[in-house]
Order: structure tokens, then sequence, then C-alpha cells
């Protein structure tokens, strides 16, 4: 079998928020163990700061028995020590620690290993010594997850005849915690299951019924993840890097789709960024559902990987971490920013790419996800952003990052905003940046001072509520005079606020400077004036109105205050199917009320899920005219649906209450709920939903038709201030 020659650069794994997923015992060891390990090490360190520099290490896979055996010879930075302390999983055992061929006297215990220094070495130079262990890593691994709030689904490390998934906090080595060593791994397995890790192939072959391979990193990293299974491996290239897939026999054909579409990526973003900081990079396919990025490679699942457009969405926001996050690390202490750069740079990017009304779609949708998911009074700082672990944090650390960097390029402008990510790309590589690094790029590249703008954005949580208020327009000699106010809500921004003028004969731009309760404007028209619109194009970051969020599934995903109702006389069989949808959502803890004992007087102030058709009167609104519904079907945009392989999902005004929500999910079949339930939570910003046999076949948003921020003139001699409304309107299937 062919090998793999020759450099590559690797660098610190993107950090992973998995949480536990063996019980809370396993959590109480875990941490047991960390407070353990931190204790002594605080003994340790006061002599000084011992670590690893370099690992050469060789695991032997044996999938069989969920098990590894390991050998690592680690080369120690000492600091006067008499004893070090090494971390390593509580499944694993030591079976002996030597230094030049003498035995060196250790403890192990809960994920503990106490290693006493000889004293001839304890004030040498760097020093190696030899760790040979077993371990079991057997985590409980979804065989079909419902939600997915959990990027890992509580999974560290598990070995498997499917696969092996070993993270860089699996423990699956011993580690001094802190150290940022490098590594030359090599890995044995079964014959024919091929593993793959962060940095430079050195070769891979398979002789004697088993399967060899061996990986060098050249820079540090904060750790070293593996990934292995029965997989066919194919490569091509991009210039000078090599691009593999690692995918199960089932989808080796789609590997060529995905080395082609790596190397548009690379060639992307080297002409964004610069030159391509690792010497592969790798699309590896697990055999759970994860989107993990690590330096030089990604790990999808097989379910992701089939996905027809995970080529243009999430395989390049995988291979833009290559530079945020795997390439450039984050420095923690300052807030999580390679999320909020990296969707915005790919995901966001895309689209702009594509038309400016996507990009423009793209940005409203980001602050619909933000206004519906994230609570008053539950908001953060991106300072404060760590990784996703629910919709909310996600909304923010991804949604709002990418927002901030957008208003940062727009005061920065193209050239300098582009030149400034170069710049931070050049400077550190390999090293942590924070916030503050951009700003300082940006603005040396603009000659704008950014740290107004990141400590406004960053540092504070919330965002903006912004309305225009006593808008006139009046006669002046030929023209028109518009004038009113943009008001904001406490606690006060400062802003540059967009505002547009439509007239008969053309638009006006303009910019408000708002930095307390309100800000007057006036603007001239030579023809009569239609609308005016704050942030027309969508580029300022702002908590929307009630009245600008189209009903959506988000809405019921984001609520804290949700009812759930079970229609009258909703067959047992589909009551229960429907239960996946509550999980999919992360609300299987609310208990389902039964219609009869819900009167509509108990829904005000509450968002509402039913079950099935209510069959009493006001339980919903008034239905949009595309809409009509009975328990044994429903028609949508003029198509009838009444096959039991249908479902509905929609969402729609409180009846009640403004400010709230109702939704109803009306499956024709317990087969039908089960199918759909899983994926509705995917379609968070669309209010209606149809799928026959589990497959998504129409997807609508209720058009918006009113918002605090436009206001539409009716003139009849002098304007006066008119409400805007809002209200569901025809389907808008975006």
């Amino acid at each position: 079998m062919a090998g793999f020659p020759k450099t590559a650069h690797a660098g610190p794994a993107r950090s992973i928020r998995c949480r536990a997923g063996n019980g809370c015992a396993a959590s109480f060891r875990r941490v047991a163990s960390l407070l353990a390990v931190l204790l002594l090490l605080s003994a340790a360190r006061a002599f000084g700061q011992p670590a690893v520099v370099h690992h050469d290490l060789t695991v032997r896979l044996d999938p069989q028995n969920h098990s590894l055996a390991g050998k690592d010879t680690l080369t120690i930075r000492p600091a006067g020590d008499s004893f070090l302390v090494f971390s390593l999983s509580a499944g694993a055992a030591v079976d002996s620690v030597t230094a030049g061929g003498w035995k060196i006297p250790f403890s192990s215990a809960g994920g503990v290993v106490r290693v006493d220094v000889p004293q001839d070495l304890a004030g040498s130079a760097d020093w190696s010594l030899t760790i040979s262990y077993f371990g079991t890593f057997h985590d409980p691994v979804p065989e079909d997850p419902v939600n997915s709030e959990d990027p890992g689904y509580g999974v560290r490390g598990t070995i498997r005849n499917k696969g092996t998934f070993l993270s860089s906090g699996a423990g699956w080595y011993p580690e001094i915690p802190g150290s940022r060593p490098t590594f030359r791994l090599r890995v044995e397995g079964p014959a024919g299951y091929e593993a793959v890790a962060a940095g430079r192939p050195v070769r891979r072959e398979t002789s004697g019924g088993e399967t060899r391979s061996e990986w060098e990193t050249r820079d540090p990293l904060e750790g070293l993840s593996l990934s292995a299974g029965p997989y066919r491996v194919r490569e091509g290239s991009s210039g000078a890097t090599r691009i593999f897939t690692y995918f199960y026999p089932e989808t080796d054909a789609l590997s060529e789709k995905y080395i082609q579409a790596v190397a548009r990526y690379l060639d992307l973003y080297r002409k964004l960024f610069g030159p391509y900081p690792f010497e592969k990079f790798a699309v590896v396919e697990n055999f759970f559902p994860t989107g993990y990025g690590f330096p030089s490679y990604t790990l999808l699942g097989s379910s992701v990987v089939r996905l027809p457009f995970i080529l243009d969405t999430s395989l390049g926001h995988e291979v833009a971490h290559s530079w945020w996050g795997n390439g450039v690390h984050v420095d923690h202490g300052r807030g999580n920013w390679s999320e909020g750069l990296t969707t915005y740079v790919a995901d966001y990017l895309y689209k702009e790419r594509s038309s400016s009304e996507e990009g423009r779609e793209y940005r409203l949708k980001i602050l619909r996800d933000y206004s519906a998911l994230v609570l008053l009074g539950s908001d953060f700082p991106l300072a404060s952003f760590a990784g996703r672990d629910n919709p909310a944090s996600s909304a923010v650390g991804y949604g709002k990052g990418a927002m901030v960097f957008h208003m940062a390029r727009r005061l920065a402008g193209d050239e300098a905003f582009w030149k400034g990510l170069k710049d931070v790309v050049r400077e550190k590589m390999f090293q942590e940046a924070s916030w503050d690094d951009f700003a300082r790029a940006l603005g040396k590249n603009s000659g704008t001072d950014f740290a107004p703008l990141f400590r406004q954005w960053v540092d504070r949580p919330g965002a903006p509520v912004i309305a225009l208020k006593g808008v006139r327009a009046d006669r002046a000699g030929k023209g028109w005079r518009v004038s009113g106010k943009v008001t904001q809500e406490k606690p006060y921004y400062t802003l540059s606020v967009p505002l547009r003028l439509i007239a008969e004969d053309g638009k006006t731009d303009t910019m408000i400077k708002v930095s307390g309760k309100e800000a007057r404007f006036a603007m001239a028209s030579a023809s009569r004036p239609l609308r005016l619109i704050v942030d027309p194009d969508v580029d300022l970051f702002r908590r929307l109105d009630a009245t600008e969020i189209p009903p959506s599934v988000n809405g019921i995903r984001g609520s804290a205050d949700l009812l759930v109702v079970a229609a009258r006389g909703l067959p047992a069989d589909i009551l229960e199917a429907s239960n996946v949808l509550l999980a999919a959502m992360g609300k299987e803890k609310i208990g389902i009320l039964r219609e009869e004992d819900t009167p509509p007087s108990r829904l005000a102030g509450r968002d509402v899920l039913y079950l099935g058709l209510p069959g009493g009167k006001k339980y919903l609104p008034a239905l949009p005219r595309e809409l009509s519904v009975s328990p044994k079907g429903f028609v949508i945009g003029g198509t009838e649906y009444g096959s039991r392989e249908d479902s509905l999902f929609v969402v729609l005004p409180h009846p009640s209450d403004k400010d709230r929500v109702a939704a109803l999910f009306l499956p024709l079949s317990p087969e039908a709920a089960a199918m759909a339930a899983r994926k509705i939570p995917h379609y968070g910003k669309y209010s209606y939903l149809v799928f026959s046999e589990g497959t998504n076949r129409v997807k609508g948003t209720w058009d918006v038709t009113g918002s605090p921020t436009v206001h539409e003139f009716f003139i009849s001699g002098t304007e006066g201030e008119s409400p805007s409304k809002c209200r569901p309107g025809a389907p808008s299937r975006k």
C-alpha cells in the first residue's frame, strides 16, 4: 500500500464542548479526577512549571475489545520538581514508567498518574521518560439521536468495530495539563482499519494482518484527537496541499466531489487569508453524527456526509477553521471569536457572493434567530462565549459574532478588512489571538480606532432596540421635508444608524448618529415620500421587535414558557410518536396537557404547541387564506395533503397574545410523526413545513408587513405619524 511522505504544520484542536454522556456518577468521577490533578499540580508547581514538549507515542487499537495499548515516550521540560503529575483516563492502567532503561516509582488512581523524578534528573535539561499503559474506551454512542444540541452527544472516547473516536479530552495518552507539545504518533490496528490524526502523514501500510500509519506535527498542539475505522482512503491535491477522504465503502463514491470541493475552498481562502497553514486536509467520516474541525482534518458523521448541501455549506466552514481556530488559536480568556468569524467568512460569505439579496437575507436570519432564541435577561457577552451548547448560545457566538465582523468590515472598508485578517494570520499563526488583536489589525489598516466598537459589541451583553417615532412629511417649497426621531431603549448604544427615504423619484440614504434615548433627523425630498426605513440592508446588529419576527419554529425552540397541549381525541400512538418532537426540541421535560383540561383562557402569556388539531374554538387564530386544516388532512398553497405519510408543522400568531406564538403539529399517522419530528428543529427560520415520508416537501415563512423601523407615508396634505402594522401575509417561500 502506498505510503505517505513529507512535512506539515499542525495546530491545536478546536475545543469541544460535550456534556457528559455516562451519567452523573461518571461526571463526578471526572470532576474529582480533575480536582486531584490540579491539587497535585499546585504542589509540584511550587518549584516551577513542568511541561511535556514532545510525545513519541505508539498505540495499538483493539476495536473488538474497545481498548488500546499505548507506549508514550515523553520529552519533559523539568522545573526542579521532585515528582510529576500526569492526567490519564480513569479507564486506563499504567504498566510501567521508565527512564534511561530504569524503572521509576509511580502511583496511578482515578485518572491521575504521579511519577517520582530521579534525583540525578531533577535539575537537568529536557529529559525523557516512557509510560506504558492499557486503557478501555467505551463511551455510549447514540444509535439514532434526536436532539443535537450537544455536538458530541457526550462521546469523548470510544473504540469500536464501526470506528474509533478519541478526543483530546478523553485521556487516551498521558499529559501534563497545560502543556503544548508536538507529536509523533504511530497507530496500529486490524487490517483495513485506517487511522487519521492531525499533522503530516509520514507513512501508511498494511501487512501481516495489520494496518499501520504514522503522523507527525511540527507545531505545538493543545491536544491531539484520533479517528479510525474501516475506511477507503482517497487522495487529491490543491497546489502543494494534499487532500484526503477517509470514507466508509458505502459513501466512497462521494470522495471525488469532496476532494474537488475542498480544493475550491482552499483556493478561495488562500486568496483571502494567505497560505494554508497545514500540509494536508482530510475529510473523515464518523460513525455517529458530528461536525468537528481539527487541525488539518474535519470529522463529519455519516448522515452529514450524505447531505447534498454540505458540500456548499458546512464543509467550507470547517476548511475555514484551518485558519481560524486551528491555525490562529483562540485566547479563551477573552471569548471564542472563531465561530463568529468562521460563520462570517464561510456560511455568510457564500450567500453574499451569490447575490446581495441572499446576503441580506442571511443577516436578517441572524437577527431573527437571536431575537427569537435569546430571551431578554438571559443574554451574555461575546467575551464570555466558549462554544455552542444550546440554540441561544449558538445565536450569540455564531450569529452575533458574525454580525460584529460584518459591522467591523463596513467601518474599515473591504480592502482594510481583508488585509487586517491577513495581518492577524501572519502575526498570530499558531499563537493565541483575542478580539483585541482584530481591533488592532483593522485599526492599523483603516486608520480608525476599533476599540470602542469591540468594547460595545463584545464586552456588553444584549443588543439595541430601535424604532422610528414622530415621523412627518411636510411641504417645503416644491419638495418635501421629512423629519422625526430614531429612538432606542435602555441600555443605550452608540450607533450609526442607516436611514433610507424612498420617494417617487428614487431613494436617499443617510446615517443618523444615536448615542442616547433619541436622535432627531430631517431629510429633504424633491418628490413625494413613500417609505422611510431604518437599516434597510440589515447591516446593524439589533434586537427585533416582535412584529418584525414572523412566527417560526425558533419561536417554539426558544420559548422558556411553553405549553404543550394534546388535542381532544388524538390517537395514543400518534401522541407517543409526537414525543420525539419534544425531545428533538429539547422540551422533553415539559408535561403534556389535554385539551379538555386546558381552556383557552389558560393560554394567555404562554407559547403553545398543539399536538393534533384542537377541536374547540379560540385555540387557534384565524388561519391565513392559503392554509386550511382538518383532523384528516390539510391544504397549503392550493395543494391538498391527506396521505398517512404526510405531516404539517405550522407556527402562527398566538390567538390572544401578540408577543407569543402558537404552533400546530399535525401528523396523519404515527409513522409520519416519527419521521418528521426529529427534522423539524433544523428548519428554525420557517413558519410552516410539510413532510411526506419524512422528506420536506414544502417550507415557507409568513410575510411581515410592518415594523417600528418602517414608516409608510399616506400623504393627504400634511403627514403625521401613522403606525405600522404587522399581520401574517402570503407565504414567502424562502
